[in-house]
């Protein structure tokens, strides 16, 4: 064999080991990340974007999760609105319009990142993985529902070392929520009654 094509050749295979390591890293990382994972506080910046890729909203809040299944998402700017899952109900309690819109948990389950983030099954089972490589600074994981019905086409993580930097979520209309988490603390002490929600007096209920 000319030696030239001997050379590339073995370029070539060495190039396609580093990318076999490669891909498998990312996926490494995210049951790293995972591992032992009970409770998390994050402060994130969420941008959503339309199918033209234009601005629509940004807002900024704090997350908390305590894993299984409860979350917590409040909302500081441009409005004030709380999410509170608890386990058996999501709340939504939006302040300016003193309402607060309830929903069986079972029926929002995967509809929202923080829900993924919460939740203790393996992703495996309701996902489709695939890696996408390093961009940005992150190694990306691409994940698709198996559910037909699903309300979204696919979530996206970036992996900051072990650590989830980002997500975004892409609904069936090309729709993105993105979110950014500026800080990610792993198993702070969060209190309990932070995952239970009270409807203030006076406010409409919706769905209950």
């Amino acid at each position: 064999m000319n030696p030239i094509h001997m050379l590339a050749r073995a370029f070539l295979l060495s190039l396609f080991l580093a990318l076999a390591v490669q891909a498998g890293d990312g996926k490494a990382r995210l049951d790293a990340f995972f591992k032992g994972l009970k409770t998390m506080r994050a402060e994130f910046v969420q941008t959503l974007v339309d199918a033209e890729q234009r601005v629509k909203e940004e807002s900024e809040g704090v997350l908390l999760l305590s894993r299984p299944g409860r979350f917590r998402l409040d909302y500081a700017k441009p409005y004030r609105q709380i999410y509170v899952a608890d386990g058996t109900r999501v709340w939504m309690y939006d302040k300016d319009l003193e309402q607060v819109t309830v929903r069986p948990q079972a029926e929002a389950l995967g509809s929202t990142p923080a829900m993924l983030l919460s939740g203790s099954e393996p992703l495996e089972r309701n996902f489709t993985l695939t890696e996408l490589g390093d961009h940005e600074g992150f190694t990306w994981i691409d994940l698709k529902p198996r559910e037909k019905d699903a309300t979204f086409a696919y979530i996206r993580l970036a992996l900051e070392g072990e650590v989830i930097r980002a997500m975004e979520m892409v609904d069936n209309f090309g729709q993105m929520t993105r979110l950014f988490f500026h800080t990610v603390t792993r198993n702070p002490q969060v209190e309990a009654g932070m995952f239970r929600f009270t409807p203030p007096p006076g406010v409409d209920v919706v769905g209950e």
